[in-house]
């Protein structure tokens, strides 16, 4: 049944087989403006799903856009949450609100955050993005449905590299073991995954034999041909005493010339803008869709620049109440050089990768942590990386074996994932035995940016710091994750080092001290040409106290805020700070931290993560060992106990207060109150 009204039961409107057809057209034309206004998103799988999602939406499941927690309704769980545009698409086509606002994506605020959030938007089902944890969801919705006797059917949306991961096989297992019928997994079998293809990265053989040899119900069908595609959805819907999958063989980037079979527009938007042979004009005239004239386009994309603008003045008051500016780059003097800190891990393992024996695994997320360096410009090197797919867990497990054989065994994914989903492989198979494994955890903190919550690792300093027998580095630029990476090779055990994705500030060089396990002391010495020139740096153990006024304790890229946060309390308060960059966050440099407190008798501790996370680890510290013979006053900034949303990575640590800005203010107020 198409869509419904919950109060008659009565469809509101019935698609014929070419209107659903130009339906498709028109979502495509949609999303791909949405995905220009962003200036990011996940383009291949947004367009390879959304034949079916048209089918799916305006012809076959059961639901009301009036009333969208209708008891009776089909559920929709996006599991690929990735392709997150074709599903505000077909909410919005079939009326959950204006289809306009959907050129609002991975803008701040704006509810259609790069993956799914089902609190913001409704018609959303599960928040998710996290690969392997919708088909689990959609089994325990269809238990539900049976334990309270509804006629519903629960639909799963999942992509053919997902089925990489071990939580979906548990999840196809219970389903046939409990018959559930009212179950329809839908795989979007389109070939291509972040690393290449599918294939390639994790063979995944015949996904029809392996469903039914888990007595499955399996349909195959062209995902592009919309009559097979209807067909096949109410076939599916008839079936009883058995799951069904239908698995759709799709084309990446469907319908747009350019996008099609490319790996590189998985998770990228038009590389050209509004015009040129790669851009949304020449997507627009590839889908054909009617009535994406020139003037409706400019339309679209002046809703999404208006409402940018009312973003960008919120976040631009945050930073308001100084005398001047002291944002990155934003006057002539303090310039400073920014780099991804991933681009120092991708050095390292470069340069480490010509031993032989050193080996790095894969996850599906290769290029963008930059672990691919170990082989890219080395191919010779290709038969000692190996390519585990999406399945966290497995590779840290195959990294333990390969250690376990005397190997120093490189991998990594973005933190979430790399130090979440296998926290238990972590402590027991890699830490209890001790191998010598190192872990990357890229993408750490908020400034992931527009990828949102799902994406964005804001727990795991905390998670890791209570492992026993780990190492937790947080190195604070790509100079110094270079260092680190190289430092961590040379000692046997475990470690798991946290870099960030976005560009920050170069504030190191060769000549910076760096000694592994030992905080280094930054201080301010007046306005230079050149950012970095004007801080002086010192070893803690040979720094020898100037009176500050009070310490910024800091990890990973807050130590270049804090930095900024230290010019800002000299020249505008005349105060004076000592900035501490913990490069290693275990162990901890307990002396330098202690003697901070006893020098300064303040603390503002600095992290891009959850509040306390890093900053418990040092208030413990110096609880444990200060001797008490005068009080310290101490704050800390940090995430403030939530989740992380889409927005530009600058947006979101302003709007977030992990800013320079902020850090003085809380400095600020307590040196007041410490007087």
């Amino acid at each position: 049944m198409p869509i419904t009204d919950s109060s008659t039961n009565k469809m509101r409107k019935e698609y014929s087989i070419v209107e659903l057809e130009e339906k498709a057209k028109e979502m495509r034309a949609y999303s791909m403006v949405a995905l220009t206004a962003a200036g990011s998103g996940h383009t291949g799988g947004t367009l390879s799903i959304m034949d079916i999602a048209a089918a799916l939406y305006l012809k076959v499941a059961k639901h009301d856009p009036a009333n969208p927690g209708w008891d009776d309704r089909d559920r929709i769980f996006w599991s690929a949450g990735h392709k997150a545009p074709a599903l505000y698409t077909s909410l919005g086509i079939s009326g959950y609100f204006p289809i306009e606002d959907i050129v609002k994506l991975r803008k701040l605020k704006s509810g259609f955050d790069g993956h799914p959030n089902r609190l913001a938007i409704p018609g959303v089902e599960l928040s998710s993005g996290s690969l392997g944890h919708g088909l689990g969801v959609a089994v325990g919705s269809a238990l539900d449905s049976r334990l309270k006797k509804r006629e519903n059917n629960v639909y799963c949306i999942m992509g053919d590299g997902e089925q990489n991961e071990g939580s979906v096989w548990e999840s196809v297992m219970s389903a046939a073991h409990y018959r559930l019928d009212n179950l329809i997994a839908i795989i979007d079998k389109n070939g291509l995954q972040i690393d290449g293809a599918t294939d390639e990265i994790m063979c995944l053989s015949s996904l029809k034999n392996k469903y039914e040899s888990f007595c499955w119900n399996v349909i195959e069908v062209d995902g592009h041909n919309m009559e097979e595609i209807v067909n096949a959805l109410e076939n599916a819907r008839n079936f009883k005493g058995a799951p069904t999958v239908v698995i759709a063989e799709t084309v990446k980037g469907k319908g747009v010339s350019y996008a099609e079979h490319k790996v590189g527009y998985h998770g990228i938007c038009p590389k050209d803008g509004r015009c040129g042979d790669e851009s949304l004009d020449q997507a627009l005239e590839d889908i054909g869709a009617p009535g994406f004239t020139a003037e409706k386009v400019d339309s679209l994309l002046k809703i999404a620049d208006d409402y940018q603008q009312k973003i960008e003045k919120r976040i631009q008051n945050k930073l308001s109440g100084f005398s001047r500016s002291y944002w990155w780059n934003s006057s002539d003097r303090m310039k400073s050089v920014m780099e991804a800190t991933r681009v120092g891990f991708g050095r390292a393992v470069k340069e480490l990768g010509a031993d032989e024996n050193t080996v790095a695994l894969g996850c599906d997320l290769s290029g963008s942590i930059k672990i691919d360096q170990f082989y890219k410009d080395n191919p010779d090197r290709k038969n000692r990386f190996f390519s585990m797919g999406i399945a966290e867990a497995n590779a840290t497990l195959a990294a333990s074996g390969l250690a376990k054989e005397g190997r120093l065994a490189f991998t990594g994914s973005f933190g979430v994932f790399a130090t979440g989903r296998n926290w238990e492989q972590l402590r027991t198979t890699v830490c209890y035995n001790k191998f010598n494994v190192k872990v990357a955890a890229s993408h750490g903190g908020i400034s992931v940016g527009p990828d949102g919550a799902t994406h964005q690792s804001l727990e795991e300093i905390a998670l890791i710091n209570y492992i026993p027998d780990i190492i937790l580095a947080t190195p604070c630029d790509s100079l110094e994750t270079e260092r680190m990476t190289r430092a961590l090779a040379l000692i046997d055990g475990p470690a798991v080092i946290r870099y960030g994705r976005e560009a920050t500030a170069v504030v190191t060089n060769p000549q910076t001290p760096f000694k592994f396990g030992e905080a280094l002391v930054i201080r301010y010495r007046g306005e230079r040409e050149n950012f970095a020139d004007a801080f002086q740096w010192h070893l803690g153990s040979q720094y020898q106290p100037e009176g500050e006024d009070i310490s910024l304790i800091a990890c990973g890229a807050m130590v270049t805020e804090s930095m900024r946060a230290a010019w800002i309390l000299k020249e505008e308060f005349g105060i004076d700070s000592r900035v501490i960059n913990i490069h290693t966050v275990k162990p901890l440099d307990k002396g330098t931290i202690i003697k901070a407190a006893e020098d300064t008798n303040a603390i503002v501790t600095c992290e891009e993560h959850q509040k306390s996370g890093f900053g418990n680890i040092i208030a413990g510290a110096v609880c444990s060992l200060k001797d008490y013979n005068s009080p310290v006053v101490m704050d800390m900034v940090g995430v403030d106990d939530r989740f992380g949303e889409s927005g530009q990575p600058w947006e979101l640590l302003i709007e977030h207060g992990l800013v320079a800005e902020n850090i003085a203010r809380k400095a600020k107020e307590l040196v007041e109150k410490k007087k």
